[in-house]
Formats: C-alpha cells, structure tokens, sequence
C-alpha cells in the first residue's frame, strides 16, 4: 500500500517537471532572473533554475490522475477505495472483543462464556426432557407417579392417625369417643335414642312410656303445675296465693268473678241473673 503511494507520487513529481522543461524551452519566463545567453543548453539549464524557483508548483492537475492524499500516516492507513471482491474488515479485532467475523456455515452462535450462564446445556437432548438439577431444593418430591399407586401422606403423625380410606364394609367411626361425651354411635336396633347423662338434662325422662303421656320429673322446679288434665275437672292453679286468688276454670252455672273486688275498684265480674250490671258500692262484695 505505502509503496504504491510513493511510486505514483514519484511518478507525479517526474510528469511535472518534464512538463515544465518542455514548457519553459518554447514560452516567454517572466520570474527568469538567471538567464544568461540564447543557447539551447543555456535554455534548458534556465527553464530548471524556474522549476526551482517556482518551488515545484504544479501547473494544473495531471491528466487522467487523481489527488491522492499526500500523508497516509495522518490518515490512520485507510484503503484508498475497495478492493475488488472483497469487503471492509475490521483493522484490529482486539478492539472488537474477539467478534467473530462473519458465521460459519452450519453452525448457530454459541455462548463464548459458558461458566458466566451457569452450565446451562445448550438446547434440548434428543428425547429427553429437562430434569431438576436439586432434587433437594424440591423438598424430596417424586417426579412423575409410581404405576398404580397413589400419593400416600409422608407423615402420618401430622395428619393426627386418621385412617386412609374407608375399611370395606365398615363405616368411619370417632377415633376419641371420650370427647364426644358418650354419646352412642348409631341406633341399637329397636331402641330409640336416649340419653345417656340424664343428671345433665334435669331428670327428664327419655322416650314415651306405654299409655303414659309425658310428665314432668320434678315438679318443683315447674311450681307444682299438674301434669295432664283429671277427667271430668278443669285445669286449676296449686297455688292461689301466687296468681292473687283467681279461681282457675269455671264452675258449672256460675260465671267468672273476681276473688278481690277491692283490688279491681269494687266492678262487678259477670252478670247476675235477671239482673243487669251495676256498680257495687265498693266497700264489699
């Protein structure tokens, strides 16, 4: 490169001067100041001395040649146009990192660098899915299922001994009764359900005797109220002296009336026959 630049600058400076020799021998030279006689040789020792004193400036460009640059070195060595049939390179791959130029034919990029990404493989091995790499960070968990068997629970001792599916036949049952306070798990045949604290529910009785209504157990705690209707005699109160002396149920002919007509302001409870309501005179019934 750098001698084709100084072979074509040679080349350039030689074409100047026989230009200027062969010009100076026919034309008029006004700079001439060392001319010293009319002789061809003394012409041409002349026309040199213009030359030089002119310093070399060219006169009009070159026919059929370029300028070309005159200092490659302040110009960084760039071509000078292409070369024929082949691209522009890079000058220093350093710079690049090492980029390769241009790809390999049959061959995709791959990881320069493979401890930055890991160890992870590079695309898929045929027929082979990805596996875990720790098993331990997945907590022992088994990849994919045994062929028929289910997943069992690993620690029966968190799930408390509840039983894994039913037993045939047999359905599930309380493991701790005691908490469920006795109670009697299903029906005996024939027998009702009956409680088995009657302490808890106050004596009552559980279930219907034959022919025998349900009555209280404690009549003490309900007030003494009779359980059940006498025949032929209406309901009446134990105790009057609680209910202030009201006579529970009618008598046969005789209608209601007020035991304490005083406390009522002396009215008169009912009609009197053949008679019509009146006051009393509220002193006395």
């Amino acid at each position: 490169m750098a001698t084709t630049l100084k072979s074509l600058s040679f080349f350039v400076i030689l074409l100047m001067v026989i230009s200027l020799f062969f010009i100076g021998t026919t034309e008029a030279r006004p700079f001439n100041i060392m001319k010293s006689g009319n002789s061809a040789a003394s012409g041409g020792t002349e026309s040199f001395f213009d030359v030089l004193s002119l310093e070399g400036i060219k006169d009009g460009p070159s026919p059929g040649v370029g300028h070309g640059f005159i200092n490659s070195e302040i110009l960084g060595e760039i071509k000078e146009g292409p070369s024929p049939g082949v691209g522009n390179e890079f000058t220093n791959s350093e710079i690049l990192g090492g980029i390769k130029d241009g790809s390999s034919p049959g061959a995709g990029h791959e990881f320069t660098n493979s401890g930055i990404l890991g160890g992870i493989k590079e695309g898929p091995s045929p027929g082979a899915g990805h596996a875990f790499t720790n098993s331990g960070t997945l907590g022992g968990i088994k990849e994919g299922s045994s062929p028929g068997v289910g997943h069992a629970f690993t620690n029966s001792g968190t799930l408390g001994g509840i039983k894994e599916g039913p037993s045939p036949g047999v359905g599930h049952e309380l493991t701790n009764s005691g908490t469920l306070g006795g109670i009697k798990e299903g029906p005996s045949p024939g027998v009702g359900h009956e409680f088995t604290n009657s302490g808890t529910l106050g004596g009552i009785k559980g279930g219907p005797s034959p022919g025998v209504g349900h009555r209280f157990t404690n009549s003490g705690t309900l007030g003494g109220i009779k359980e059940g209707p006498n025949p032929g005699v209406g309901h009446e109160f134990t105790s009057s002296g609680t209910f202030g002396g009201i006579k529970k149920g009618p008598r046969p002919s005789i209608g209601h009336k007020f035991t304490k007509n005083r406390i009522l302001g002396g009215i008169k409870e009912g009609p009197s026959p053949c008679c019509g309501n009146k006051y009393t005179t509220g002193t006395k019934h």
